[in-house]
């Protein structure tokens, strides 16, 4: 019997954290009341009081499942038996697609609101994409399709140029949508590192990202 209203128990919190990642990414949180919540989830306050015990406990909460599943997905792709050029395209798609799910009022409320989370979140996505970018780049560089340089110098110039140029603030102000911000700095990165083997790949792969 526990065991089953441990299981309803941990539905209904993930029901909350459902809804409020949906609402949180797309209408920021700050305005959002917890009255506003239970009303829309046909709940009762108390029950949503009863798993976090406040707001900013909830907006942690959305935060780390986000981070949860993004690093799952990470790591699944590290682990699949992709070659590196591959792996490289899916951790991009992954990184930028969680991104662009972002609103510009839950970028707001972040840094101001919760300044510790957001960089939480931002030393997260930086540190994960080190470690991810890490394995696939000397991965590539024992399949002889990454130029033998300094794995570390790579991994830095990627991280930096994805997080400046596949960012809301960017796309906005430049007019990019995702997919062509993505697109464009896969091809310039990659096209720098690859070596003639390496470029035979991605040219076949690039292909088929652009349709």
């Amino acid at each position: 019997m526990s065991k089953k209203i441990s299981t309803l128990n941990s539905a209904e919190r993930d029901k909350v954290i459902d809804f409020c990642s949906i609402k949180f990414l797309k209408e920021g949180f700050y305005y959002v009341t917890v009255d506003q919540i239970a009303s829309e989830l046909r709940m009762s306050k108390k029950t949503i009081y009863k798993y976090f015990s406040t707001k900013d406990e909830l907006v942690e909460a959305v935060a780390i499942n986000m981070m949860e599943d993004v690093s799952r997905k990470i790591e699944d792709i590290i682990n699949s038996k992709n070659d590196s050029l591959t792996k490289a395209l899916m951790l991009f798609e992954v990184m930028a697609g969680v991104v662009v799910r972002f609103s510009e009022n839950w970028l707001k409320d972040l840094q101001i609101h919760t300044p510790k989370l957001w960089k939480k979140i931002d030393e997260f996505r930086t540190k994960r994409a080190f470690t991810a970018l890490g394995s696939i780049i000397k991965q590539g560089q024992s399949e002889g399709i990454i130029i033998d340089k300094p794995a570390e110098l790579i991994i830095h110039i990627f991280v930096n140029t994805i997080r400046s140029v596949v960012h809301p603030d960017f796309l906005y102000h430049q007019k990019f949508n995702y997919k062509e911000a993505f697109i464009h700095s896969f091809e310039i990165l990659f096209n720098g590192i690859l070596t003639p083997k390496g470029k035979k790949i991605f040219d076949k792969i690039f292909s088929k990202v652009i349709k």
